[in-house]
């Protein structure tokens, strides 16, 4: 009889400590997943922050052409290409080689920019050499930023 009891208090206490195991490794589980999908989702929003000011990016240097060879309204917004390096710095590692040429690309818009207002202020125009550059340079922007929205497609599907 004794061992009936005893018995009946170990099958007990083996079912007991087996429920709180599995009621822990179901919550551990359960939070695991949890936090993966919440990463997963800030990851798609930063990503499409990122690809937004991308596009941003070429508007501004739109703006920037306009204002400073145009005769267009000042500019007066910072370029969104701080953004654009933030956003990958921080969150998206796997796109700061796409972020570095567009960054290349930017800086060769803006040094094709400031020639062309260079020689307007001394030669009180702009030469036709410096205008044929205007395809080339917006070209690789636009180039660089399509790359980027592919790739960080790419990334977000992962």
């Amino acid at each position: 009889m004794a061992d009936s009891v005893v018995g009946q208090i170990l099958l007990f206490a083996a079912g007991a400590v087996t429920a709180i195991i599995s009621m822990w490794l179901g919550s551990l589980v359960f939070f695991r997943l949890m936090e993966r999908r919440e990463r997963r989702r800030l990851l798609q929003t930063q990503l499409a922050e990122l690809v937004s000011q991308a596009y941003e990016v070429e508007q501004w240097l739109r703006r920037l052409r306009s204002a400073e060879l145009l005769n267009g309204p000042p500019l007066e917004e910072p370029s969104p290409m701080k953004q654009v390096n933030m956003i990958a710095r921080l969150f998206v590692p796997e796109l700061r080689a796409e972020v570095k040429r567009l960054n290349s690309a930017v800086v060769a818009f803006e040094a094709w920019v400031e020639q062309g207002a260079a020689e307007k202020r001394s030669e009180r125009r702009i030469t036709q050499a410096t205008l044929d550059k205007y395809p080339v340079v917006q070209r690789a922007v636009l180039e660089c930023i399509t790359e980027l929205a592919n790739k960080a497609e790419r990334v977000t599907r992962r």
